[in-house]
């Protein structure tokens, strides 16, 4: 691979490929503002002057070169903090700091904001050019985003993203000199599913999340890698939080998943991990006909006490699961019932869905799928009928045992009205639903944000998630609740982690054969045994 220098130390870099790109792929630091690897290159905001000292053929540029539009040469030279770049990165600062509010103290972006931080090391800490600002008043321009026109450098990330990114062109610059501003156009509010990412690649304080706007200062944020189970897609996000309470999700970069993006939809699923009233804090047991607060060891003592009692063969046992379960949740959830009672009856939803085809990759990472595990219960070979045939079928018989995991089901009542005369019922799940209404047995499960868990999503990724807030005290990951249930009924195992399970779900499940725990890397880990989606429907989207 060729390779050029930057201050001394050298970098390679592929054909055609920029300076600055290659100078960030590197580790190398070159302050930027317009760049955005996803978007074509403007070279507006001049912040990534560089002096080259050398052009590859032995001789220098007449002047500082922007990085971001310079191809890199075998061989060239690039200073990047002699005098000659320094002085040109002030006046750049000092220049797009002209019109810029003296507002930091009550800008969301404060402690995020890449002109406050470039201000700081790169300023001149005064100014020579003596103007009055120019004031635009602050305009609500989408659903989801707001825009401090004050706050804008002009560096038309946000015009090339609806143009080059989402094909929507409702967004564009207008005027000239002084006067240019970014707007919508005709004042028309956006409506596309996206404008949360353009917050996202703003550097400065000019468009803001209206739903994070003054709720919490970023520096006071916990960051947590996960995903977004908003659909099959599985973006990659941190979960952001303080004090135990979830203030925000924000996409994280993988080239294999999401790219840069995440939509807006993704971003307000924040709000169901902070739903505390329809919680299940704790075990509840039913006492003529009442849920009444028991421990857990009455709880899993009860269980193995009727299941001795009632001894339901094969065809009258039945488990429910939802695919928002982890890979690990439905492969203890499908050996309980292989191991325990020679059975297969494991069901969960599994309806037709589509995928969006478009020349806009951002467009296809929306699926009509809002699971994120579809191709975790399709890998661990769990029954789903679309019509519920056979679901139907087995709901015929008089069931003595059916174990219920998370929300299946939940507009079925048909199968619902069917159930709820079954001797013995265990609801796991967060959530009060209702199952929790007829279960004899409630064990209080957690939401995936507060526990560990890995995901296959549409693309057959493995993906983890790790813990972000704290749980309820008296509730357990599902996981955990299903290794201990299968030790009360007599299935001994020592699972104490998620990667013990994940582990020994290797070992026992064809489609994950091979894989280890260990080797999920923040970029996913891919099913190395192919499996089918039938009920995946691609649509064509303009």
């Amino acid at each position: 691979m060729p390779y050029f220098y930057i201050d001394d130390k050298q970098v390679e870099f592929e054909p055609g490929e920029k300076v600055l790109s290659a100078a960030l792929r590197s580790g190398n630091k070159i302050p930027h503002y317009c760049y955005h690897p996803s978007m074509s290159v403007v070279a507006t905001c001049r912040m990534c002057v560089v002096d080259v000292v050398d052009l590859g053929n032995g001789r220098p540029a007449e002047k500082l070169q922007t990085a971001c539009s310079l191809d890199a040469a075998e061989g060239m030279k690039i200073k990047t903090s002699n005098d000659k770049v320094i002085e040109g990165q002030k006046l750049v600062n000092e220049f797009l700091l002209i019109n810029h509010p003296l507002d930091c103290p009550i800008c969301d972006q404060s402690g995020e904001c890449l002109l406050q931080d470039y201000s700081f090391e790169y300023g001149t800490g005064k100014s020579d050019m003596d103007y009055s600002k120019r004031v635009n008043g602050w305009r609500n321009i989408g659903t989801f985003v707001a825009l401090e026109r004050n706050r804008c450098i002009q560096c038309s990330r946000c015009d090339r993203f609806t143009r080059e990114i989402t094909g929507t062109n409702e967004f564009g610059m207008f005027n000239r000199g002084h006067e240019l501003t970014v707007d919508t156009y005709a004042d028309r509010p956006m409506n596309n599913k996206f404008q949360g990412n353009m917050a996202d690649i703003c550097p400065v304080g000019a468009i803001t999340e209206k739903e994070f706007r003054f709720k919490r200062r970023v520096w006071k944020l916990k960051k947590n890698r996960s995903i977004c189970t908003g659909c099959s897609t599985g973006c990659n996000v941190t979960i952001e939080h303080d004090r135990n309470e979830v203030f925000r999700l924000k996409p994280i970069e993988n080239q294999s998943v999401n790219r840069w993006w995440m939509c807006d939809e993704g971003r307000l699923s924040y709000r169901k991990m902070n739903e505390k009233r329809s919680r299940i804090n704790q075990p509840y047991g039913r006492v003529d006909g009442n849920l009444e607060v028991i421990s857990w060891e009455e709880a899993y003592s009860a269980i193995s006490n009727s299941i001795n009692e009632i001894l339901p063969t094969s065809n009258e046992v039945l488990a429910l699961t939802d695919t928002h379960a982890s890979n690990e949740e439905l492969f203890l959830m499908k050996r309980i019932l292989n191991k325990k009672f020679s059975s297969n009856n494991v069901f969960c939803p599994l309806p037709s869905w589509e995928q969006i085809e478009s020349n806009y990759f951002i467009n296809t990472i929306i699926t009509s799928d809002k699971s994120p595990n579809r191709a975790g219960a399709i890998a661990n070979e769990i029954n789903g009928d679309q019509k519920l045939i056979k679901l139907k079928k087995i709901t015929e018989v008089d069931l003595k045992l059916v174990i219920v995991l998370g929300t299946p089901f939940l507009n079925e009542i048909e199968i619902h009205e069917k159930l709820k005369n079954s001797q013995l019922i265990v609801y796991i799940g967060a959530f009060n639903n209702i199952w929790t209404d007829i279960a004899d047995i409630v064990l209080p499960g957690q939401y995936y944000s507060e526990k560990e868990g890995t995901y296959t999503n549409k693309s057959k990724i493995i993906q983890y998630t790790e813990i972000a807030v704290q749980a309820m005290r008296r509730t357990r990951p599902e996981w955990q609740i299903l290794s201990e249930l299968s030790n009360s009924i007599g299935l001994e195992n020592s699972f104490e982690s998620v990667s013990q399970v994940f582990d020994s779900m290797a070992l026992e499940v064809d489609a994950f054969s091979g894989l280890k725990f260990e080797d999920i890397k923040s970029e996913g880990l891919e099913l190395k045994n192919k499996i089918s989606d039938s009920g995946m429907k691609l649509v064509k989207s303009y």
